[in-house]
């Protein structure tokens, strides 16, 4: 068999398998609640399948939708921006470490939740417009906490886990100090990197939508709004789309990691 054969049949066996693990929710879902009735609140597929039809026409899904993105990856770029370097900084230089990381890793463990009383009162008024819709600092920087943490340690672990030797070579050789960062250190982090940012888009969707629960705009308020009026199948409509628009997320930057790192296979993660 040809190599392009063989890749062909495995991509087509792996999406079957894939479809085969999306359709087994939907089938158990409809057992659940059409034929069993084990769960008579949850709305059925076709339920929401015609509420999501509802929904596609209406301007306000759609005005939710664009909001969420938006601060998801206006949130997810600055994050990037800021952990990135802060965490090679600190896997690569232990003073800079011992300056810097024992206060991140204090307010790593506080829940997005907690962060809302604080940021309420920090960004009382704050608020600028990407593309005519209103874009919350407050939420921005709860969702940028969701992203900022695990790149910054994957970044710090992508350092602190290569090989001693390789620098250590690289300035036997005459390389200077810059050009070993820039030559071993960064490349040898990225790896750990680009997982660390999957990771986060993962999480930054999770604080995103707990903090849109109270700010009037976007999905999460969509489907938190749903819960109060009763409006079960709108509910389901609502995390449908953003597990998919999170799923979305993922893959871009799984894209984007193999155009950039062509050793990883992206189809294993």
């Amino acid at each position: 068999m040809a190599v392009s054969e063989r890749i062909s049949t495995i991509d087509v066996g792996q999406w079957a398998r894939r479809i085969i693990s999306v359709a087994a929710v939907f089938v158990l879902w409809a057992l659940a609640t059409n034929l069993l009735g084990l769960v008579p609140n949850l709305p059925s597929p076709l339920d929401v399948g015609a509420t999501l039809v509802e929904s596609l026409v209406e301007s306000s899904f759609w005005t939710a939708t664009v909001v969420s993105t938006a601060r998801i990856y206006v949130s997810f770029v600055i994050a990037v921006a800021l952990a990135v370097p802060l965490g090679l900084g600190i896997g690569w230089s232990r003073v800079f470490a011992d300056f810097t990381f024992p206060a991140l890793e204090t307010l790593r463990p506080v829940p997005p939740v907690a962060w809302i009383p604080v940021v309420s009162l920090v960004f009382p008024i704050f608020s600028f417009g990407i593309i005519g819709y209103p874009i919350d600092t407050g939420i921005l920087f709860i969702t940028f906490l969701g992203a900022f943490f695990p790149i910054l340690l994957n970044a710090v672990q992508g350092v602190q886990s290569i090989n001693e030797e390789y620098p250590r070579a690289a300035e036997s050789l005459g390389s200077s100090p810059f050009q070993t960062f820039r030559h071993v250190i960064y490349p040898g982090a990225l790896p750990s990197i680009h997982a660390g940012m999957i990771n986060g888009m993962g999480l930054a969707w999770v604080n995103l939508v707990a903090a849109e629960m109270i700010a009037g705009t976007g999905l999460g308020y969509l489907t938190w709004s749903s819960y109060i009026a009763g409006d079960y199948a709108t509910i389901v409509v609502g995390m449908l789309s953003i597990g998919l628009l999170g799923y979305g997320s993922s893959l871009l930057i799984r894209w984007f990691g193999t155009r950039r790192l062509p050793w990883i296979d992206a189809d294993a993660i």
